[in-house]
C-alpha cells in the first residue's frame, strides 16, 4: 500500500499520518463510495428516528420501533466507547482544604465531550496541501517570532487600545528588544495547530433549509455536501450527478480550497481527545455496518475499506516527543552530569483546569514515555509561589533573582521551583520546558496582580518556552493580516540582513541536524512560504484605517460575509451579523483607533454536511442529534530549534471540529463545537 510523502527540502520533515493515495488500488476506489454512502444512510436513518417520523422508504410502525431501538444500543455502544478510552471533560478548581491544595471536581461529575458519532468525508488532496505547508507555516512562525523588533514596531498601535496585548508587548520589549535575550540563538519550542476551513465559491446561493430537518435529496451521498465535491461533473452542464441524484448549480472542484482561520501558537489543545475520537469511530463504524449489512456489499468489505482509508491519527505522541526534545536539548546546554535532580517540564494552566483530561494526558504520557516530569500549575498557583520566592532565576553569576521591585533588575538564568517534599523538607527543581496551556487572553492574567511578574520571569529564563512571548505576538489576528500584504516578504528579508535572525531551514550537517543557509535562499524559501499563507487567507483589513472605509461600509451593510476578531487566541472574542455591525458603528461614531484592536475579516464560504452528534447534556442524559454542519480541520505543527540547527519539525497529526453552521466559534470547550475525525476521499 502506498503512503504519501509530504515535501521534504531539508530531509528533516517527519509527518505521523498515512495518507493513501488516489489508484493505489482499484478496490480503494471501489469502496469508496460504499464506505461514505453507507455512513450518509445511517444519518440519515438517524435525523429520520430523531424527528419522530417514519423514514421515506415505506418500513411499516413495527420496522420503526426495532430501528429506534437499534439505534439505542448503538447510542449506549458509542457512549460506553468514549467513556472507556476516556474522551472525558471535567470542570475543576483548587480550593484550600487546611493547608493542602486539593482537586474539586466541578459539581463531583464528568461529562463525555460533545462527539460527532461517525467520521465525516473529506477531500484528500486538501487535506495533504495543509498538511505539505506545515514546514513552512512552522518556518513563517519562527520567522516572525524571532524579528522582535518587527513585531513590537507593527503592534505598538495595539498598546492603548488591549491590556493584553500591551503586557505581552510590554515583555518582549523589557526581554529580547532590549538585546538581555536573543531569541534567535535560544532554544525555541513550537507546538502550534493551524485552522482551516473548507471554502466553496458558489455561483448561487444554497437553498435555506428549516432548523429541524436536513432533507437527505439535498447532499451528496458520497462527499456528503451540499456542493458536491465528487470528480463526476459533466461536461455539458454544472450538473452533479450522485447516487441520491442531480444536485444543481453546482461550481467546478477548481472553486473548492482551504482556507486559514487561525494559526495557535499556545494551548493547541484536544490532542489526546481528537485521537480517543479516531478510534471511537472506527468502533461505532464496524458495528454499524455489521447490524446495517446490504445487498451490494458484504459488511465486513466495508470494514475493511474503512480500515484502509482511516487516518491513524494520535497527535498527542507528537506533542509529547517534542516536549522530550525540548527538554534533552535544554539538558544538552545548560545543564552537567553532576546535577543530581533532573529538570522537569512545567504544564502552565487554567485555574478552573476544564480541559483537565487532555492536560494530564500531556503529563502522564511525558513521564510514562520519557521518564520526565512535569509540574501541572495554574498561573494563580505560581504566582503564589512567586510572592513566597518559591520560583526564582539563578544567574550565570550564581545570584538569585526572586521577588523584584523593578522588573528591569532581572537577569536571564536558570529558573527553579521550590515544592515540599513527603518527608518535610524542600526541594528545588531546575524547569527545561514551560508549557503554556493558559496565558492567552487577559482573562487569564486578571486572575492575579503578580501573573505578569511571574510571566516575565519565566521570559527571562533559560527555560524553553512554548511558546516565547513573541512566538505569542506572531499568531495574532494583526499578525495574520501583516503577512497576507505583498510586501512583507521584502520586509521581513531586509531585516535579516540586518543581522536581526538568521534561522532559515537549509543544507543537513554531517551530524544529521539541519543547519540555515544563505540569505538568497532565505528570501527565495520566505517568498514562497509568504505566497502560500497569502492564497490560503481571505481578505482581512483594520477597521480603524480609513483607506479601508469601503469593505468597513460594506460589512456594516451585509454583516453575514464578516467576521470581527480581537488578537488573543481561544476564539473568546469574535464577533458576527448585529453585533459585528454594532461594534463597528459605534466605533466610527466614538473613536475609530479604538477598532485598530479588531481585524475584519471577510467570512469563509463553507459547504454544510449533514452530521449526527452526541452531547452529555446533563448528568445521565445523553442527546443524538442531526443537523447542518461545517467542519474546521486544524493541523499540529511541533518543531524545536536550537539556534541555527532544526533539531525536529513534523505534522503531529489534525483535530477536526464539527459544528452547526449557524455557530460563530469553534470551540470544543466552549460547547460550541464536537470533536470528529475524517474519511479521506
Amino acid at each position: 500500500m502506498s503512503t504519501h510523502s509530504v515535501e521534504q527540502p531539508q530531509g528533516r520533515f517527519n509527518i505521523r499520518l498515512r495518507i493513501h493515495q488516489d489508484g493505489t488500488h482499484s478496490d480503494l476506489v471501489h469502496l469508496l463510495p460504499h464506505v461514505s454512502g453507507h455512513i450518509f444512510d445511517l444519518v440519515a436513518i438517524i435525523q429520520s428516528h430523531c424527528a419522530g417520523r417514519p423514514s421515506d422508504d415505506g418500513s411499516s410502525c413495527d420496522d420503526h420501533g426495532r430501528v429506534s431501538e437499534a439505534l439505542e444500543h448503538l447510542q449506549k455502544r458509542f457512549v460506553r466507547k468514549l467513556m472507556m478510552l476516556g474522551c472525558l471533560s471535567q470542570n475543576l478548581e483548587w480550593k484550600p482544604d487546611l493547608k493542602v491544595n486539593s482537586v474539586v471536581p466541578f459539581s463531583g461529575r464528568v461529562k463525555v465531550v460533545p462527539t460527532a458519532i461517525f467520521p465525516l468525508p473529506f477531500p484528500r488532496y486538501l487535506f495533504t496541501e495543509i498538511v505539505n505547508y506545515t514546514p513552512k507555516m512552522l518556518y513563517l512562525v519562527d520567522n516572525v517570532s524571532c524579528n522582535v523588533q518587527w513585531l513590537c514596531r507593527e503592534l505598538d498601535t495595539l498598546k492603548s487600545v488591549d491590556p493584553f496585548m500591551a503586557g505581552l508587548l510590554d515583555i518582549c520589549h523589557e526581554v529580547y528588544v532590549s538585546g538581555k535575550r536573543r531569541l534567535h540563538d535560544d532554544l525555541r519550542g513550537y507546538i502550534t495547530r493551524a485552522d482551516y476551513l473548507l471554502h466553496a465559491e458558489r455561483t448561487n446561493e444554497p437553498k435555506s433549509e428549516t432548523p429541524n430537518h436536513v432533507g437527505k435529496e439535498e447532499y451528496c451521498r458520497v462527499c456528503h455536501y451540499d456542493f458536491c465535491l465528487c470528480k463526476t461533473q459533466n461536461a455539458s452542464s454544472n450538473t452533479v450527478t450522485t447516487e441520491v441524484g442531480p444536485i444543481e448549480d453546482c461550481c467546478p472542484t477548481s472553486g473548492i480550497s482551504m482556507k486559514l482561520v487561525e494559526v495557535n501558537t499556545v494551548s493547541c489543545a484536544m490532542a489526546h481527545i481528537s485521537g480517543l475520537v479516531s478510534r471511537a469511530h472506527t468502533d461505532s463504524l464496524k458495528y454499524a455496518f455489521s447490524q446495517a449489512c446490504t445487498t451490494e456489499i458484504n459488511h465486513n468489505k466495508l470494514i475493511d475499506g474503512f480500515n484502509t482509508l482511516a487516518l491513524d491519527n494520535m497527535p498527542l505522541g507528537g506533542i509529547v516527543d517534542t516536549l522530550a526534545t525540548a527538554h534533552r536539548s535544554y539538558l544538552n546546554r545548560y545543564c552537567n552530569n553532576s546535577d543530581t535532580v533532573s529538570p522537569c517540564v512545567l504544564q502552565v494552566v487554567t485555574d478552573d483546569l476544564a480541559n483537565f483530561f487532555d492536560v494530564y494526558a500531556v503529563a502522564d504520557t511525558l513521564f510514562d514515555k520519557h521518564g520526565i516530569t512535569a509540574k501541572v500549575v495554574s498561573i494563580t498557583e505560581l504566582s503564589r509561589w512567586y510572592r513566597e520566592k518559591r520560583i526564582f532565576i539563578r544567574d550565570s553569576r550564581g545570584n538569585t533573582h526572586s521577588v523584584q521591585k523593578k522588573k528591569d533588575e532581572l537577569q536571564p538564568g536558570k529558573l527553579f521551583v521550590v515544592e515540599p517534599s513527603l518527608l518535610g523538607a524542600q526541594n528545588m527543581t531546575e524547569v527545561s520546558v514551560i508549557y503554556y496551556r493558559s496565558c492567552y487572553s487577559n482573562d487569564h492574567m486578571a486572575t492575579d496582580p503578580d501573573s505578569w511578574m511571574v510571566r516575565l520571569m519565566f521570559e527571562y529564563s533559560d527555560a524553553v518556552k512554548i511558546p516565547s512571548v513573541p512566538a505569542q505576538l506572531a499568531g495574532s489576528k494583526r499578525v495574520q493580516m501583516l503577512l497576507c500584504d505583498p510586501g512583507a516578504a521584502s520586509v521581513l528579508s531586509e531585516l535579516d540582513t540586518n543581522g536581526n535572525i538568521n534561522t532559515r531551514r537549509g543544507d543537513m550537517s554531517n551530524s544529521g541536524v539541519g543547519t540555515h543557509s544563505s540569505y538568497d535562499m532565505n528570501v527565495k524559501l520566505l517568498e514562497n512560504s509568504l505566497g502560500i499563507f497569502r492564497k490560503v487567507n481571505v481578505q482581512q483589513v483594520d477597521p480603524s484605517l480609513g483607506v479601508n472605509k469601503k469593505v468597513v461600509q460594506e460589512a456594516i451593510e451585509n454583516p453575514a460575509k464578516f467576521v470581527l476578531k480581537s488578537q488573543a487566541e481561544g476564539g473568546a472574542e469574535l464577533f458576527v451579523h448585529d453585533e459585528l455591525a454594532h461594534i463597528l458603528i459605534e466605533g466610527i461614531k466614538t473613536d475609530p483607533s479604538r477598532l485598530s484592536k479588531y481585524v475584519l475579516m471577510r467570512r469563509i464560504a463553507t459547504p454544510v454536511q449533514p452530521a449526527a452528534f452526541i452531547k452529555n447534556t446533563s448528568e445521565g442524559r445523553f442527546i443524538l442529534d442531526v443537523a447542518r454542519s461545517v467542519t474546521e480541520v486544524g493541523i499540529y505543527g511541533c518543531a524545536v530549534y536550537a539556534g541555527k540547527h532544526v533539531l525536529v519539525e513534523e505534522c503531529s497529526g489534525y483535530l477536526a471540529r464539527t459544528k452547526n453552521e449557524s455557530t460563530a466559534g469553534g470551540g470544543v470547550c466552549s460547547g460550541s463545537a464536537a470533536v470528529s475525525s475524517l474519511l479521506l476521499l
